[in-house]
């Protein structure tokens, strides 16, 4: 059983730790040494690891995979009580810019396995499961990765009958929808890939704009009037760009259908979950492969 540790004991590791000039790998380390199921130990504990993995990575802000796989690893081996381990990486995904995928697929894994242990959904999970789907990871950002899909369904026939949060099947639906008929914006670089960008930009002229004019000039093109005006054609271009990938990625094609039927046929009933999911879809999808429409009844 985990020990609960007095708050003074707390404030006492947070000054420790704080007297320094700054919170290293090390404190954190020997933090997930610890057993402590106290409040003020799991935000101690959270706050620690973005201090170090988040605000002082390079480039800031840009958790490294490197760095995520260390924590990971130490999480792994770590006696401290799952709560904490939850906040700690719910903040991490929550405050970095970018995150790698492996990190939320982590978090997830650790909240199906903790859900599925103790049979129903609370609202506290559906909150947690909500942050860590829809995290700003590599390549992904705001979009649903098949993992995390996997792991919802998984939840679903787990805790079917439970009495769950009754949040949780909206929220179901929506972040299976979103794997479905979703983008993943392009927001959200690697930490190597935007320390790369940083280098190239570090590298520029001092007048970079005086630069980029006579480098439209030199490849015999007409000049631009404005930076502006090449700043807006950029951002048109990225809108449509995005417009044009959203409008492919909202039609369910035949992979995610026979994805989506084989779930749908596992033992059983429908869940609520999945019930759910199917009157989104017939709501949302603008148009549904025969296959999948011939189930909408069941949604009734």
């Amino acid at each position: 059983m985990s020990a609960v540790l007095q708050l003074d004991d707390v404030a006492q590791l947070r000054r420790a730790i704080y007297s320094k000039k700054f919170a290293s790998r090390e404190d954190l380390a020997a933090l997930l040494r610890r057993d402590d199921a106290s409040a003020a130990f799991a935000r101690l504990l959270a706050d620690i690891a973005v201090d170090v993995l988040v605000d002082q990575a390079d480039p800031e802000k840009y958790v490294s995979q490197a760095d995520a796989d260390w924590f990971v690893a130490e999480l792994g081996r770590s006696p401290a009580p799952y709560e904490a381990k939850i906040a700690a990486l719910l903040d991490l995904l929550r405050y970095a810019a970018s995150a790698p995928r492996s990190l939320e697929t982590y978090c997830v894994g650790e909240i199906e396995k903790a859900v599925t242990q103790k049979g129903a959904v609370a609202p506290e999970d559906t909150q947690a499961l909500r942050e860590a789907v829809f995290s700003s990871v590599e390549g992904s950002a705001l979009h649903v990765t098949r993992d995390s899909a996997e792991a919802l369904f998984n939840i679903a026939h787990a805790t079917d009958g439970a009495p769950n949060d009754p949040a949780f099947p909206d929220f179901f639906a929506k972040a299976v929808g979103n794997y479905l008929m979703g983008i993943a914006f392009r927001w959200t670089p690697s930490a190597a890939a935007e320390r790369e960008k940083q280098k190239q930009l570090d590298a520029k002229p001092a007048n970079f704009g005086a630069f980029l004019l006579q480098m439209f000039s030199g490849f015999g093109r007409a000049t631009p009037q404005s930076l502006d005006e090449m700043d807006e054609g950029r951002v048109k271009a990225e809108n449509d760009a995005d417009a044009a990938e959203m409008a492919l990625a909202s039609e369910i094609g035949a992979g995610e259908t026979e994805w989506l039927l084989a779930h749908l046929s596992r033992e059983g009933a429908l869940t609520d979950a999945e019930k759910a999911l199917l009157v989104f879809l017939r709501q949302e999808a603008p148009s549904l492969p025969a296959p999948l429409a011939a189930r909408l009844s069941e949604a009734a």
